[in-house]
């Protein structure tokens, strides 16, 4: 497998390709100043001096690194780490990481094989032939990881791979405890190196917990940053903080410090609060965290929930190891969000001004800075909203970082793979879940968007499945359009969304929250 250096000239977009299937390419050039730099990662010595186990690898072994190295992939998608994320094993992701994988790579998955879509991406995607593996237990409640860490047969055979190839590279979407356990399992076995292409551990749970990361933007970037908010860690002081927020915001809103897609977000009309005595305003809150299925853990987040929302953009980095430069800013992207919770339902190419994707780059480096300061390796993404009213300036504020893979880094990685550039053919990206529609071989669906399907040797543009779940559950889809600019690929994307649901037996009128794609490129700031 070739792989080619990230060398950093100052001013010059940088281009390298830290494995056969990862191409990263930036597109918002920026060079902190010495100053700044050093600034940021004095912050990060001062956290490690706090908490030295903060980028702790040793307990996996001394052959389990993080980073990559010259070897083929093993690649998982493991969701266990964030809380209200997702059942069923996995279910509508699990088979996402394929898209990560190139020929020679093993892709391990936590559900029942549909070859319809392992057909597809070698045939239509051309992402070449990778090995699919299960661990044993498919139905587990336990992790993808931990049931692969724990398959005796599995690691014998990664083992095997990994004495043949001088080494591995775990690809993972996140770097959990189990994930690193089944690095230190493969690298046992072996007697080979093992990377992991993810931070360590205890980091990556620090930088995915809203209340840590908080705190390191005030650190970094100033108290202006973030939207006003606070740690609670009792169901008196949930109340309280609830009440006071109410107070003085038109709505308020409580998150679970280490959840994704919104479903720890519980957002509040503040002028219900304000009429509430603050016992009844405890009793909703154990309600409607008891409909989401907490389970009983702090610290939660008390936040104003700010509005209007100008544009909720998303900066999707990716951090190298220090010798290869500084955090490089792959794209900024606006995010469709739908519902009250802000859910995540797609995103295209930002359309913020030159003026508002510098700033958002300049200061997700910052962010990124202290991050690799720390330890951290690999794909990382901030989501910010941008807020304003008439007659007051739009001010920007980071809502959360995303220290893993998610809904924007892997079609844009994915485009680039395809394209050589995802500037080239601008991915609008579209995604819905929690629908009852009818369920449906993926290969029926397949024939019947033929032709309408990105094809790499005949039909360079067009629809792209993302993954399979979703349609042959019914449940939802999970897609992208590929076209020459962003104005077209709405319009093809508004049509797609319309023929995806028809494929699963609905239509917008069964969407209680249809996502809303944008008509055009205009933004108000």
């Amino acid at each position: 497998m070739s792989i080619s250096r990230n060398t950093q000239i100052p001013g010059e977009k940088r281009r390298f390709r830290p494995t056969a299937a990862i191409t990263v390419i930036e597109q918002i050039p920026v060079v902190l100043n010495e100053g700044e730099r050093k600034r940021i990662t004095d912050i990060g010595r001062r956290l490690l001096a706090a908490e030295p186990t903060l980028n702790a690898t040793a307990a996996f072994g001394s052959l389990v690194t993080s980073g990559l190295g010259p070897w083929p992939a093993v690649v998982i998608e493991d969701h266990s780490a964030i809380a209200l994320f997702e059942e069923s094993g996995d279910w509508p992701y699990s088979y996402r990481s394929l898209l990560l994988a190139a020929d020679g790579d093993i892709v391990l998955i936590g559900v029942p094989r549909i070859e319809a879509f392992e057909d597809y991406c070698r045939d239509f995607l051309k992402l070449g032939r990778v090995r699919i593996l299960c661990p044993r237990s498919v139905a587990s409640p336990r992790s993808l990881a931990q049931r692969a860490a724990e398959d005796d047969a599995l690691i014998t055979q990664l083992a095997e791979r990994a004495r043949d190839e001088g080494g591995l590279n775990l690809i993972t979407y996140m770097g959990t405890g189990h994930v690193w356990k089944l690095a230190g399992r493969i690298a046992s076995a072996s007697q080979r190196p093992v990377c992991v292409a993810a931070p360590p551990p205890r980091l990556t749970r620090r930088v995915n917990d809203k209340s840590w990361f908080t705190d390191r933007l005030i650190d970094v970037l100033g108290p202006r940053a973030a939207p006003p908010a606070t740690a609670v860690y009792n169901l008196s002081g949930l109340a309280s903080q609830v009440s006071r927020f109410a107070s003085s915001y038109p709505n308020v809103a409580v998150k679970l410090p280490n959840s994704a897609s919104s479903a720890g977000n519980l957002v509040f009309d503040s002028r219900t609060l304000r009429q509430s005595s603050l016992r009844l305003v405890g009793e909703t809150l154990r309600e409607r965290l008891a409909d989401i299925s907490w389970d009983g853990g702090f610290p939660l987040i008390v936040t104003a929930w700010e509005q209007p929302v100008l544009a909720s953009p998303s900066a999707q980095l990716w951090i190298p190891v220090p010798d290869d430069g500084t955090p490089i800013v792959e794209g900024i992207f606006d995010q469709t969000i739908i519902g009250e919770t802000a859910a995540f339902s797609g995103a295209t190419p930002s359309a913020l001004s030159p003026v508002w994707q510098n700033r958002a780059a300049i200061e997700a480096v910052k962010l990124g800075t202290l991050f690799q300061a720390l330890g951290y390796f690999g794909r990382c993404s901030f989501d910010a909203i941008l807020v304003g009213d008439d007659g007051k300036p739009a001010e920007l504020h980071w809502v959360e970082c995303n220290g893993r893979w998610g809904g924007v880094s892997i079609p844009m990685t994915l485009t680039n793979r395809l394209t050589g550039d995802w500037t080239r053919l601008p991915p609008v990206i579209i995604g819905v879940d929690g629908l009852s529609g009818r369920a449906r071989p993926l290969q029926e669906i397949i024939s019947g968007f033929r032709d309408d399907l990105y094809r790499c040797d005949t039909r360079p543009n067009g629809l792209v499945i993302l993954s399979p779940g979703r349609l042959v559950a019914g449940t939802g889809y999970e897609a992208m359009i590929l076209e020459s600019s962003v104005a077209v690929g709405r319009v093809e994307a508004r049509n797609a969304a319309k023929r995806l649901l028809n494929a699963i037996g609905l239509d917008e009128t069964s969407l209680h929250r249809s996502p809303k794609i944008p008509e055009s490129e205009e933004t108000p700031v």
